[in-house]
């Protein structure tokens, strides 16, 4: 069923003629009459009654009308609306992004882009893995690491550093380490599931390492590797924004510090298609705004 040939047929009605319907839809009457033509012979039951004079609805167009009329009015609506948010963001908002990104940098994100646009809303989901976007009907997501889709887009936030640092506490117990291959010999807080087969990548203007590291807790949350550093549970690698605070209350103390750890980037990813909403796009340009340049 062509929805143009249902149109045509309403907006005749409307205008009481072909020649009245023409000019609202900017079409000649012959056309108009034509498409009638064609939605009668689709339904195969008669619509209008044709005179020299004047139209007049027969019984079953009379009931077809009642219901498309109310559709149509919808449909023009649902343009309207459409039309409206990509002029001004309006409609829901879905976030993913890790823990510890989100609270840093995401939240207040949000919280800026929520107060200049009163009619979005925003969910976020918290995890530290990557997701579905199409499954999960995530808009927006925050990753690290090698985009593995090819269908993303994905732009770079900022850099990912991290440092290695251990509580006073267990320095004191286990002696501090002044190079990184010394780490073969403390425990380390490990991310991921499993407690083997990780090593550590160091980069300085000498050299470059990678060194074996061993250790009896691992997680794959950052904010839980950072609290068992503080315990004394062992050396850990973090990123370094998120160690400066507990650095500052002396609650951690930065190892190797001629080092670099480079970690990745920070990325914004999204589906790519050609009609992104204005909502997605406005929040994606509105935090590329929010970083230094």
């Amino acid at each position: 069923m062509n929805l143009n040939d249902v149109n045509v047929f309403v907006r005749v009605v409307e205008a009481g003629s072909f020649v009245g319907a023409g000019k609202l839809l900017s079409m000649p009457p012959t056309t108009v009459s034509r498409k009638v033509q064609q939605l009668e012979a689709n339904l195969g039951v008669r619509l209008l009654n044709r005179s020299t004079r004047k139209l007049s609805l027969t019984d079953a167009g009379e009931q077809y009308f009642c219901h498309c009329h109310q559709h149509m009015l919808g449909i023009e609506e649902a343009n309207q609306w459409v039309s409206q948010a990509q002029t001004y963001p309006k409609g829901r908002l879905r976030i993913t992004a890790p823990l510890d990104f989100a609270v840093m940098y995401v939240q207040p994100w949000i919280n800026a882009f929520l107060m200049r646009y009163p009619e979005v809303d925003i969910e976020l989901k918290l995890t530290d893995h990557q997701v579905d976007l199409i499954e999960e009907r995530i808009d927006v997501a925050f990753r690290s690491g090698v985009l593995s889709d090819s269908s993303l887009v994905a732009r770079r936030l900022l850099p990912k550093i991290s440092v290695c640092c251990a509580s006073h506490d267990y320095l004191a117990r286990h002696g501090a380490p002044v190079h990184p291959r010394q780490l073969t010999d403390h425990q380390c807080v490990l991310w991921g599931n499993a407690v083997q087969g990780q090593s550590w990548h160091f980069r300085s203007e000498q050299q470059q390492l990678d060194v074996p590291v061993r250790g009896r807790y691992a997680a794959d949350a950052t904010q839980l590797l950072i609290e068992a550093a503080v315990a004394g549970v062992g050396i850990a690698k973090l990123p370094r924004p998120l160690v400066e605070p507990y650095v500052e209350r002396q609650q951690l103390r930065v190892l190797f510090p001629e080092f670099e750890i480079p970690s990745g980037n920070m990325y914004v990813v999204y589906q790519s298609h050609r009609y992104l909403s204005q909502c997605v796009r406005q929040f994606i340009d509105f935090v590329l705004q929010q970083l230094p340049d």
